[in-house]
């Protein structure tokens, strides 16, 4: 896997090296900012698999890079991690909104560094199966599971992607959420019901998931954002993997 590492600190970008060294990416090309980064992905062909990007740079900051990146078709689908000091709600939020795929704050942990990196990997497996799958009488549009893709990251891609349908979570659809223009409106887990039954399933480490396109909404019990959502069930995954 190729990696592009953006940031203006050569010390930070010396340890944030390290740290995907010692989970297996040896494969790394730095930038100083975002239109140095645009420039190695020109240079590169665009044969980069992943990128880890600071918010503040100067020249051109984290989120315009993201924005020049989602602006290309061979950007469209690119995984994007956002690594930055910044951890305000209304940041990461703003993140989300412009197409990252994932937000981890400094300082981070390397198992929370690696467990994002994971998950962004799947989505973008998920997204090219999607592609390549029949429009009719195939598989559900999404499928997969939860040891490889924390439901952060999923939701966040159903958010931006602005979809419409029901993630059901396990056997039966024991568990699941209803999504309307790719905002959580109903959640479901056993007795729970909202944003109680939300963080239950935000929670789950391992289990299969389906999405299914275009089912109507069980009901209507959830009336938060799902950027505030997605942010609250971050910041719990990260302490979590972070063993803090």
């Amino acid at each position: 896997m190729n990696v592009l590492l953006v940031d203006d600190s050569g010390l930070s970008r010396k340890v944030q090296a390290k740290v995907l060294r010692e989970v297996g990416l040896t494969s790394i090309t730095e930038a100083r900012n975002g239109l140095d980064a645009l420039k190695k992905l020109e240079e590169s062909n665009w044969s980069i698999d992943l990128i880890l990007t600071d918010w503040n740079m100067p020249g051109m900051d984290g989120i315009s890079l993201i924005q020049e990146i989602r602006k290309s078709p061979h950007g469209a689908r690119l995984p994007i991690i956002v690594v930055s000091s910044e951890g305000e709600n209304s940041r990461i939020t703003q993140a989300f909104q412009v197409g990252a795929s994932s937000y981890i704050t400094k300082p981070f942990k390397k198992e929370v560094l690696q467990r994002k990196i994971q998950a962004v990997c799947a989505i973008a497996e998920i997204e090219k199966r999607q592609r390549q799958a029949s429009p009719s009488g195939g598989p559900p549009l999404i499928e997969g599971d939860l040891e490889r893709l924390g439901l952060a990251e999923l939701v966040g891609f159903l958010n931006f992607s602005k979809k419409e349908g029901e993630l059901l979570i396990g056997d039966g659809g024991a568990s699941g959420l209803s999504l309307v223009g790719g905002e959580v409106k109903h959640a479901w887990a056993g007795d729970l019901q909202g944003e109680g039954a939300f963080h239950a399933i935000a929670g789950l480490q391992s289990g299969r998931f389906q999405f299914h396109e275009g089912v109507a909404p069980r009901g209507s019990t959830i009336t938060v954002g799902t950027m505030a959502l997605l942010i609250d069930a971050v910041r719990r995954l990260d302490e979590a993997q972070g063993g803090s």
